[in-house]
C-alpha cells in the first residue's frame, strides 16, 4: 500500500467519524458545566428570606419572576470559596451576575435537594438591609 493509498484510507474513516460525531452531538446538545448547573438551579423552588428580599428589593427586583429571569444569566464561579459547614447535605455555589444581568451582584446559593436556598447577595451599591 503506498502513502497515497493510506492516506486516502485515513481520511476516509476520518470523514466517516466526524459525520457521526456531529449527529450525535446535534441530537443531544452540548452544553457546558456551568450552563447546566444554572439550569438546574433555576428549575428549582427558590427559599428567599426575609433580609434577602429586602436586599433584592435595593438591587431592583420587586418579584421573584425578575429575580429569577435574571438569575438565567449568571455563572457559577467554582474557584470561589462557598464552603459553609452549617449546610452539609446542600452544595454551595458562588453566582456572579454578568453583563447582561440588570444589575452587579454576587450570590451565595445552597443547592439542596428541590429547593435552592438564598444565603446571601453581596451588592455593591450601599443598602440599608440587615
Amino acid at each position: 500500500m503506498t502513502f497515497r493509498q493510506r492516506l486516502k484510507f485515513y481520511l476516509v474513516g476520518f470523514g466517516m467519524g466526524m459525520l457521526v460525531l456531529i449527529m450525535i452531538i446535534n441530537k443531544r446538545g452540548c452544553k457546558g458545566i456551568s450552563t447546566q448547573k444554572m439550569e438546574e438551579l433555576t428549575f428549582q423552588k427558590w427559599d428567599i428570606s426575609d433580609a434577602m428580599r429586602c436586599k433584592l428589593n435595593c438591587l431592583g427586583f420587586s418579584a421573584d419572576s425578575l429575580f429569577l429571569k435574571d438569575v438565567k444569566t449568571c455563572k457559577v464561579n467554582y474557584s470561589a470559596d462557598a464552603t459553609n459547614a452549617s449546610l452539609k447535605p446542600c452544595s454551595n455555589y458562588v453566582l456572579e451576575s454578568t453583563a447582561k444581568s440588570a444589575a452587579t451582584y454576587t450570590l451565595l446559593v445552597a443547592d439542596c435537594d428541590n429547593t435552592s436556598k438564598l444565603l446571601d447577595i453581596i451588592v455593591k451599591t450601599n443598602c440599608s438591609c440587615k
